[in-house]
């Protein structure tokens, strides 16, 4: 049978969860073949080193000269010629059952017109409620039912829900690879997955979110890597989108959040399991965590919207997307 899907990892650094990674991809059950292709951006940990105890295809490249959009483009050129789709898969996402891919592949094999899925994402064990409360009640890739999103007939209604029709997950997604030969990613250092999806919604294709697709993913990143995480997102969504909401984001945005955030956080803790089953000492803690997480947040945001991460300066403290490239 020749191969149908390339899963392509794209690693730096990744040994914390890159064994479990494999593990989930070579317990598969699919109902046809496919490869794995690693490319590696100048990882100085066991990342290789775990990498060669699987069938894996590695493929390494300068460290400087990663790019989110560029690199992905990079695994389409060197998936196998066979295969038809392209599945992209973040070194930190383990799939979370043997179902994973088939489910991820079946939208694509049931409705042509499907020109990309993305999957359902699960907190991992430990995960702030904070991030958590934001998964499971704002973000699509936390969902529990499909969505099938195609470009609506009014110019209006798109403009006016954007960021609902473009949401697209590259952490775990699979792509019609003659789709991407039409409308490859382009150049870019973060949100090249949105940038995509409106490219191909604006051709006539659909994306689909499967939430039978899904993978633990959930990152447990430091109030600083916070920061800088969201810093990057913001300056990267206002290059290429510029929501109308950046252009009234303020510092009052960023205090009315702590406290909105906070407080719903707050009500989540004690409401929800497993926090509300925590020691009263546990959830106390998490309860101040989150005024600190949601101030994290608000400052990146504020400080990515206003460009600062862009100055070569600045970005080697204030980027974590420059810090990872660098080292």
């Amino acid at each position: 049978m020749k191969v149908q899907a390339t899963i392509i990892l794209l690693v730096k650094n990744g040994e914390r969860y890159l064994g479990e990674v494999l593990e989930g991809i070579f317990a598969q059950k699919t109902s046809f073949p496919f490869e794995v292709l690693a490319i590696d951006s100048g990882s100085r940990d066991r990342s290789r080193e775990i990498l060669g105890r699987y069938p894996v295809r590695l493929w390494e490249i300068p460290p400087e000269t990663f790019n989110h959009g560029e690199t992905r483009n990079l695994g389409g050129q060197l998936a196998h010629p066979d295969a038809a789709y392209l599945v992209y898969l973040s070194q930190d996402a383990t799939p979370a059952n043997a179902e994973w891919l088939e489910a991820l592949i079946t939208p694509m094999e049931e409705d042509a017109s499907v020109a990309g899925v993305f999957s359902r994402h699960l907190p991992r064990h430990g995960a702030c409620p904070s991030l958590v409360r934001q998964l499971v009640t704002h973000w699509q890739t936390g969902g529990t039912t499909r969505l099938i999103k195609r470009m609506p007939s009014s110019r209006e209604e798109f403009e006016a829900n954007r960021f609902y029709y473009i949401y697209f997950s590259n952490t775990s997604s699979a792509i019609r690879r003659a789709v991407w030969e039409q409308i490859p990613f382009r150049p870019m250092a973060f949100g090249e997955d949105a940038d995509w999806a409106e490219r191909v919604l604006e051709a006539g294709y659909a994306i689909v979110f499967e939430p039978r697709s899904m993978v633990f993913h959930s990152h447990d990143y430091g109030l600083l890597e916070l920061f800088r995480e969201n810093a990057d997102y913001a300056a990267a969504f206002r290059e290429r989108f510029n929501p109308p909401a950046y252009r009234r984001f303020g510092l009052g945005t960023v205090v009315r959040a702590v406290i909105g955030e906070g407080w719903r956080d707050w009500q989540f803790i004690w409401a929800r399991e497993p926090f509300r089953s925590q020691p009263l000492r546990r959830r106390l803690l998490w309860m101040l965590h989150s005024l600190a997480w949601h101030f994290a947040v608000g400052m990146g945001t504020y400080t990515g919207i206003r460009g600062l991460t862009r100055r070569p300066f600045l970005a080697r403290f204030l980027s974590r997307q420059e810090r990872v490239r660098r080292g």
